[in-house]
């Protein structure tokens, strides 16, 4: 167990550079701001980590987005797309796309 939350660990780590912060500034605040809570959420046990990032795409998913304008729900997508992005580095996926922790 310990091994596997060193693995997540050090892939998540990238989620801490300045050019991630950077980055997720350039786009926009609310990408910033979601990067935020990934950040702090990133020493939790697996299922916490899964249900922030559920919660963050929820917020931002495209079906919530009904009745605005169509620009509020391209920003929307574009915040959606940029979290969905960095599921695998919070979440501890390698590149199999499945959790080093169901293995």
């Amino acid at each position: 167990a310990v091994a596997v939350l060193t693995v997540a660990a050090e892939e998540a780590q990238a989620l801490f550079s300045e050019y991630a912060m950077a980055e997720a500034e350039a786009l926009g605040a609310e990408e910033a701001a979601a990067l935020l809570k990934l950040r702090r959420g990133v020493g939790q046990p697996l299922e916490g980590r899964r249900q922030l990032l559920r919660a963050l795409l929820r917020d931002w998913h495209p079906d919530k987005q009904q009745g605005k304008s169509a620009e509020e729900r391209e920003r929307a997508n574009a915040i959606f797309c940029y979290i969905q992005g960095l599921r695998s580095l919070f979440l501890g996926e390698g590149r199999s796309g499945r959790s080093k922790a169901r293995a």
